[in-house]
């Protein structure tokens, strides 16, 4: 029986890993003429972010066999589909679909959170590969839960105590308790960190992938914007140079929201990390509109401002993929009519983007590519991203 943590416990992890951290620091400076990803090696990607919600619905509760099956069923989709890349949410809610020592089992994977009789991302991982799909493992660093229920969940763990003097615990607009990591507390960002290194120091990731979740509404509000950025990137930095210790080759990348200002307003320094060396190695940006948006002054063509924009702040000239909108297809909209006007909306945004300047995309989200309202979308879209 797994051995469960204890405040001595998660103290030694703190302290051992805060000296791990200062060894990883000062390992980076040595280690910076070879940190930098050759752009040219890692771009035209062509992924598909496999969430947390897909595990849910096509891998929970499954023994190895059938696991193991599901995966490679949804690779083969993937791999159908003209992809190259799978970007797989290994930790959602301060959870882990590994075995971890900082994080309870994922409540999407084993629905009681007990532990499988085998290890699911070192299938994934070696499945993948076996493929000839990178693999990249997609983390929400602060987030512990997302609603209520979510709370009380982790609060039943005996992480919550452990994590309790590090933890904000907030209220959405629409009254949900909510519990996130406190990117002020250095307890926390080592925590993260050590979670990013347990992972790529026991699986062959081809990268580290953060989404767009840092300080969301209701989520100590009254801090102000500088103070924010710092704090987040404090992380960013850090995780960027554990990353280029253990293996340089290994890509850091972050899908902030595509909308800029509200990107900014979480405390994403999207400027910085775009002109500033050593925060990242790509952006993703979420482009989750078509080029038919309605507005009161008219229709805007809202994919192409923006994905223009985020072009426009890249001055380290790093990859820029496009996060697109696959769960759109099809569904009507009284704003973004675009997705029931044409079938060829993710078509168009894969030209248009690499005619702009940008280095492949990826799709949210897998269980679209099994939707038939996406299945033209999907037909256009192979069509022009022919290899």
């Amino acid at each position: 029986m797994k051995k469960l943590l204890t405040k001595t416990t998660i103290k030694h992890i703190l302290s051992t890993g805060l000296l791990l951290l200062l060894l990883i620091t000062f390992a980076s400076d040595m280690h910076m003429a070879f940190a930098t990803v050759n752009a040219a090696e890692v771009r035209e990607k062509r992924a598909c972010w496999i969430s947390y919600l897909d595990i849910e619905e096509f891998l929970r509760n499954k023994d190895e066999a059938a696991f193991y099956e599901r995966v490679s069923a949804m690779y083969d989709k993937i791999l159908e589909n003209g992809m190259n890349t799978v970007i797989v949410q290994v930790r959602a809610m301060g959870d882990a679909i590994y075995p971890s020592a900082y994080y309870p089992w994922s409540v999407y994977l084993t629905s009681d959170r007990s532990a499988p009789a085998y290890d699911p991302l070192q299938i994934m991982v070696t499945l993948a590969h076996d493929k000839g799909l990178q693999f990249e493992a997609w983390i929400n660093p602060y987030r512990i839960s997302h609603n209520t229920a979510t709370t009380d969940s982790f609060k039943a763990t005996p992480h919550y105590a452990l994590f309790a003097p590090y933890l904000i615990e907030y209220r959405t607009r629409s009254g949900q308790q909510c519990l996130a990591l406190d990117p002020a507390s250095q307890e926390a960002r080592t925590i993260i960190t050590c979670g990013v290194l347990e992972i790529i120091s026991r699986y062959e990731v081809d990268g580290i992938h953060f989404d767009d979740y840092f300080y969301v509404p209701g989520m100590n509000d009254a801090l102000n914007l500088p103070s924010k950025k710092a704090y987040v990137n404090t992380l960013i930095l850090q995780v960027y140079q554990t990353i280029k210790s253990v293996n340089p080759a290994c890509v850091f990348g972050i899908s902030p929201a595509g909308n800029l200002d509200n990107a900014r307003a979480q405390g994403a320094d999207i400027d910085t990390w775009l002109s500033v060396p050593g925060y990242i190695d790509y952006i993703m940006p979420q482009l989750y509109w078509s080029d038919m948006y309605l507005t009161g002054s008219g229709a805007r063509q809202l994919f192409t401002e923006r994905c223009s924009a985020w072009l426009a702040l890249n001055r380290l000239d790093i990859p820029v993929y496009t996060g697109l909108a696959l769960y759109m297809a099809g569904t009507p909209s009284d704003k973004d009519v675009g997705w029931t006007a044409t079938n060829a909306n993710l078509a168009y945004q894969y030209v248009l983007s690499k005619q702009l300047g940008c280095d492949g995309y990826a799709l949210f989200r897998y269980a679209w590519l099994e939707k038939d309202t996406a299945a033209e979308e999907l037909i256009n879209l192979r069509i022009y991203a022919q290899p």
